[in-house]
């Protein structure tokens, strides 16, 4: 069974930690000796860390570099807002 040590750093993975559970979209940011702290993409993201051997019921799949530019251009914030005056 695949583990959390599996996954690269800054790389985005599609995962169902556990059997039945919804896909998660997550990235790993950090590896210490024996924890990887994890970023998981939802509607709010979330940081957690995880033990390098706990296990992943199932690795979907690696994002590819253009799937992820795709994902952070669907999320990215609109800087151009105009000033409106009073």
């Amino acid at each position: 069974m695949p583990v959390f040590n599996d996954l690269s750093l800054e790389k985005k993975y599609l995962i169902n930690e556990f059997d039945g559970d919804n896909v998660l979209l997550v990235e790993p940011i950090m590896k210490t000796e024996l924890c990887v702290l994890i970023l998981i993409h939802e509607d709010v993201e979330t940081i957690i860390w995880k033990k390098l051997n706990d296990e992943i019921f199932d690795i979907i799949e690696e994002l590819s570099e253009e799937k992820s530019e795709e994902y952070e251009i669907l999320f990215e914030e609109d800087d151009d807002f105009e000033d409106f005056e009073d």
